[in-house]
């Protein structure tokens, strides 16, 4: 139940279920989206390293290393690819979560769903 309340509050700050406004060009509004995309995966980053600066760390250094590189992939494919990147970084998004042991895991998990949740709602 918690991290239910927390997605939905995050959702809500980040402007999860805020419209594109209709004046936007196409290009426009798949930027408008992009970003608040980028944003969670900006979220899930920083979490990930500041669990990895927890004395004792959170995540291993090597798992919090996977996740930034996912990250920064993740944003080089959004830059791309604006019309098509949602398959790529959801597939390397389940690639991660093979690799990051569970215990570790655990500790980005809520964030990851909230990325899922605003992931499904952009409109490719």
């Amino acid at each position: 139940m918690k991290g239910f309340i927390v997605t939905l509050a995050l959702a809500l700050v980040l402007g999860g279920c805020a419209k594109a406004p209709p004046e936007l060009s196409p290009a426009g509004n798949a930027a408008f989206q992009a970003a608040k995309v980028v944003r969670t995966l900006d979220i899930v980053r920083d979490v990930a390293t500041d669990a990895h600066a927890q004395v004792p760390p959170l995540i291993s250094t090597d798992n919090t290393r996977r996740i930034v590189t996912w990250h920064s992939a993740a944003l080089r494919t959004i830059g791309a690819a604006p019309g098509g990147w949602k398959p790529t970084v959801l597939a390397g998004l389940d690639q991660l979560e093979k690799v990051v042991p569970p215990a570790e895991w655990v500790h980005v998990e809520v964030y990851v769903r909230l990325l899922r949740t605003i992931i499904a709602e952009v409109q490719q």
